[in-house]
């Protein structure tokens, strides 16, 4: 199956959903006896929720995918296992959730990027009609900046309307690439490429020395920053989140933990990681969201006349865009008025997750919910956008069922999503 599947590269989440599906959701691939690239794919609902919760920790990422994301560091969430890895999500998932600071700040940081990036650029197209424009490359630069942002509290003003490269974006944009070729090359090649300074594996490693400069300056300055001002921000002042990290500080209700990051070697990590989290996949759910909108007129226009039913209350504004124009840009609560939107986000996160496939490794010997032996050491790959074309999943017929019959409330939407 493996070099049918190399020859369906261009192709290859399509192809492999339809194997998938065909095959009950489950298949059994064996690779050339020298790559060690025999894996199991499943798109089984019951497997992924055996792999992924009933025997999770039977399931690490496994040795490969830390040297995979070996760019990213070894204290980053994207390698870490076992208790490491849930003390780091539970922790970012306190501070972006009950912080309120950092919630002003993504707000602040998105109105910012919109107002002053996204709007001028289209502005600029508009007065350009004949000039082409990668939408997938405005989005990777819009979500680039907003995510610098909020993570660092930096704006390398990627999102220019001449879209020039910005060498800090362009150097994140070579670390990616070079991850991304270290999934889809034998391991032996890339590895020699390593050992040699050739190729992908070259620029990945100039890449990573670039980025990692910038970050530990940036981050020895923020403490420095920090020190001299000797006192906290005050609790209404938006913060990110590495300022947030070197306080030591995060907020649930009214209880305060501290955790102590003295080491720049794990902010380092942990910046580097959450900028990769952040950027590719919302640009990804954006570029498709409007791609599915532009081959949906139907869809689209009723999106449109919520918005128009449900207009942005007026809002004062720093920035001299807005105090030009009146501000078009919806605030938090703002947005759980449009029901109808979100569902048309949850249908396009459906059928073209920004995280198509999941990789796993099994520490001992197990036997999915399928039937399906998994010997140690084997790698199991979760096709995330198979599961969801899947016939029988609860949410599979959400075009028809929901978009039609769609309610007024947030609570109605969940009821129908769930029943449906």
């Amino acid at each position: 199956m493996l070099p049918t599947l190399i020859c369906q590269m261009v192709n290859f989440h399509d192809y492999l959903a339809e194997r998938l599906i065909k095959h009950g959701g489950t298949v059994e691939m064996q690779g050339p006896w020298f790559s060690d690239m025999d894996s199991i794919i499943t798109s089984d609902p019951a497997n992924i929720r055996h792999i992924m919760s009933g025997n999770f920790r039977n399931y690490p990422k496994g040795p490969i995918m830390k040297e995979i994301f070996e760019p990213l560091g070894p204290n980053g969430i994207f390698a870490v296992d076992g208790e490491s890895w849930v003390f780091q999500r539970k922790t970012l998932q306190l501070l972006i959730s009950a912080c309120r600071r950092y919630r002003l700040l993504m707000e602040k940081a998105a109105h910012d990027k919109l107002e002053n990036g996204i709007f001028p650029v289209l502005d600029h197209l508009a007065d350009n009609e004949s000039k082409i424009v990668d939408l997938q490359d405005v989005f990777q630069r819009f979500t680039f900046d907003v995510i610098c942002m909020t993570v660092l509290g930096y704006n390398p003003s990627s999102l220019n309307i001449d879209l020039q490269d910005v060498p800090l974006a362009k150097a994140f944009d070579d670390i990616d690439k070079g991850m991304f070729e270290r999934h889809v090359v034998p391991e032996t090649m890339w590895k020699l490429q390593r050992l040699l300074g050739l190729g992908a594996e070259k620029r990945l490693a100039v890449a990573t020395e670039r980025f990692d400069k910038f970050l530990y300056d940036f981050i020895s300055s923020r403490r420095e920053k920090i020190v001299r001002q000797q006192t906290r921000m005050d609790k209404e002042e938006s913060v990110d989140l590495l300022t947030a990290h070197i306080e030591g500080e995060t907020r649930k209700e009214d209880v305060v933990e501290y955790s102590t990051f003295k080491d720049d070697k794990l902010l380092r990590d942990m910046v580097i990681n959450l900028l990769a989290a952040g950027r590719s996949t919302i640009a990804v759910a954006l570029v498709w969201f409007f791609w599915s909108m532009a081959n949906n007129p139907r869809v689209e226009s009723k999106v449109l006349a919520e918005l128009a039913a449900n207009p942005p209350a007026a809002h004062h504004s720093d920035h001299s865009s807005c105090r030009r124009r009146q501000s078009r840009l919806y605030r938090e609560e703002e947005v759980n008025r449009l029901v109808y939107l979100h569902a048309t986000v949850a249908e396009t996160l459906r059928l073209y997750t920004p995280t198509p496939m999941n990789h796993k490794w099994a520490r001992e010997t197990d036997v999915l919910p399928s039937g399906h032996r998994v010997r140690a050491k084997t790698r199991i790959f979760v096709s995330m956008y198979a599961m969801g074309r899947m016939k029988g999943m609860t949410y599979t017929t959400i075009f028809c069922l929901l978009f039609d019959y769609v309610g007024k409330t947030i609570g109605e939407l969940y009821m129908i999503i769930k029943l449906n």
